[in-house]
């Protein structure tokens, strides 16, 4: 076999249950999407998106004295804080993934990528969420490859989310090719392997980089340009009453 099936106690048998609270209901509800008017021309996404993250993130001003000299402003758009476990911005893209997976009456996701990997870790806390099982092809060092992979990092929140851990060695990636085209096979061997099972599997491309979830950006961009607007109007306030005093 191209990979070792490594399976997490939390997912032998059982869902975790999602509490019902009225955060945890406002945080996954399934919501329409419009593309925003400079983005109208593109065919907006079929299933909307499920809210996961915390929404908009706040942009921070930051002082920096040299940047001041030169007339910069300088803002940092805080998407450390749209959710610990789903990573930052890795959220904004498993938002519209997740409501395809859903929508399509899938009962897991398949994704890739190195045995640390963040993207891997967000999308088994994604797929959770969703309740839907998450199956994760990480890739090891050969010496690696029959060993206990550990508890380490995001192996650890790995394992506590539920999910089915698929080790593919070096070698085997390094067979196949090497590049991003082999990720691509191998998510879509284990993803057949499943299916002979009887599952439904929804295959996310590693990094979740798809037409589809490139939407997350795009609103992204929109939330950015909405935030600024209040501020470049008192940036211009505040130029204007200096000219005033100056006159």
């Amino acid at each position: 076999r191209l990979c070792r099936e490594t399976r997490s106690t939390a997912s032998a048998g059982r869902r975790l249950a999602l509490p019902r609270t009225p955060m945890v209901s406002v945080l996954l509800q399934r919501l329409s999407y419009t593309p925003p008017p400079w983005a109208s021309a593109l065919a907006a996404p079929t299933h909307g998106r499920i809210k996961l993250g915390h929404l908009p993130t706040p942009l921070m001003r930051w002082a920096c004295g040299a940047l001041s000299e030169l007339g910069v402003r300088w803002s940092i758009k805080r998407d450390d804080l749209s959710g610990n476990e789903l990573s930052g911005n890795k959220v904004r893209k498993l938002e519209f993934l997740m409501a395809e997976a859903v929508a399509g009456g899938h009962d897991c996701v398949v994704t890739i990528g190195g045995v640390q990997s963040n993207h891997c870790r967000a999308t088994a806390a994604a797929a959770r969420l969703v309740g839907l099982d998450a199956h994760l092809i990480l890739l090891v060092r050969d010496k690696s490859f029959g060993d206990e992979p550990g508890l380490q990092g995001n192996l650890l929140l790995d394992r506590l989310l539920g999910a089915t851990l698929h080790l593919c060695s070096g070698s085997d990636y390094l067979r196949q090719g090497g590049d991003l085209a082999a990720m691509n096979r191998i998510n879509e061997q284990v993803a057949a392997e499943l299916r002979r099972q009887g599952r439904v599997p929804y295959i996310v491309p590693v990094g979740g980089t798809t037409p589809l979830g490139t939407w997350g950006y795009l609103s992204a961009v929109e939330e950015l340009r909405q935030q600024l607007q209040p501020e470049e109007g008192a940036a211009a306030a505040a130029e204007a009453r200096v000219r005033e005093r100056r006159r």
